[in-house]
């Protein structure tokens, strides 16, 4: 069953709260003065948050009570950074390195170099695999005018930091893991395929997997990947009304769910044998500033059958953005945020 409580940016995107899912009662609050600078990102596990500050600082907060864990500053010469958690760090970018904080206590853990073609890149995700292995992608030379940008793939042992291997590739923004030595990213040189990553310490070994809209593959676990479609992708209101499930070992269709007419799909999450989709109205342009509500659906992995729903708080649709996306989810806590918004709200489950 899904309960408990949301955690969101403040109103000054200067701290962070949690707040009742059901009575909109404030459990904690953690803020720094609206002088300050404000909150770039944050991410969250079953215990902790982390959140990124435009200035260099990266902060641990309980996530139970609120108490400030720990704090640490990072020299750092552009603005926005992120945080990504994974198997218990913290890791964010530094000037030519990604670096890694325990994330109950932020001690340093390890200092990860980034090749000379990447002086200075963005985190975008990183998961912990098994034998020490953590898999970071990176979009390499965002604020780097004479330099081409470019998506990278680093194997980052987590006790040393020591890089074991490097790889370039393509829309690492919509990687995902398919299993525990598995990712999942669009197929390089076929627009309507994606490409199986089989992942170890000693790199990257590639197999294609064909599937007539699995390009648009949006999560992935368990021996599912998951595509999100809809009408008119190309179009200014385009929404994911369908979702389909593949079986990794074949690419077969497992199963399908389609949304009611004038609902819409964010795109979904994979955990322990569960999706974590957000259903919601179908929204355009026009909705800006609009109060919604929208649903927590939990679905079997391998069945598609319905298992919980959850009503989610009324949030307010921000300029730019048409859906609500499951953005990570823990052994007891998923976020939820607005597609290319920084914004999210955080659930605590049981």
């Amino acid at each position: 069953m899904v309960h408990g409580l949301y955690v969101h940016e403040t109103g000054s995107l200067s701290g962070v709260r949690a707040v009742n899912v059901r009575t909109g009662k404030e459990y904690w609050r953690y803020e720094r003065p609206d002088s300050e600078p404000g909150v770039d990102t944050f991410d969250v596990s079953e215990r902790t948050v982390v959140a990124a500050f435009d200035e260099g600082r990266l902060i641990g907060v309980d996530l139970r009570t609120g108490k400030p864990l720990w704090h640490v500053d990072i020299q750092h010469a552009k603005g926005f950074r992120t945080t990504v958690l994974a198997g218990g760090q913290a890791l964010t970018e530094a000037p030519g390195a990604v670096r890694a904080f325990a994330e109950r206590d932020g001690r340093s853990l390890w200092t990860a170099k980034t090749p000379k073609s990447c002086p200075d890149g963005l985190v975008i995700r990183a998961y912990a695999l098994p034998g020490h292995l953590s898999v970071v992608s990176l979009v390499c030379n965002v604020t780097s005018p004479n330099r081409d940008a470019y998506d990278l793939l680093l194997g980052i042992d987590n006790r040393t930091g020591k890089v074991l291997w490097q790889q370039h590739s393509a829309d690492l923004g919509l990687m995902v893991r398919g299993g525990e030595h598995t990712l999942v990213i669009p197929h390089s040189d076929h627009l309507w395929g994606i490409q199986l990553l089989d992942v170890n310490r000693q790199g990257v070994a590639a197999r294609a997997l064909t599937a007539a809209d699995a390009w648009d593959a949006v999560a992935a676990g368990g021996g599912i990947v998951l595509s999100a479609i809809g009408p008119g992708y190309w179009s200014e209101e385009d929404h994911d009304a369908l979702l389909r499930a593949y079986r990794t070992r074949d690419g077969h269709l497992a199963w399908q769910l389609r949304a009611p007419t004038g609902q819409a799909y964010g795109f979904p999450e994979v955990a322990d044998g569960r999706v974590y989709v957000v259903r919601q109205p179908f929204l355009t342009g026009k909705d800006t500033g609009r109060r919604i509500r929208a649903d927590l659906l939990v679905l079997d992995s391998g069945t598609g059958r319905l298992l919980h729903t959850l009503r989610l708080p009324a949030m307010t649709v921000p300029d730019e953005s048409r859906e609500l996306d499951v953005r990570d989810i823990g052994d007891r806590a998923l976020s939820i945020g607005w597609h290319d918004n920084e914004g999210a709200v955080l659930i605590a489950t049981d």
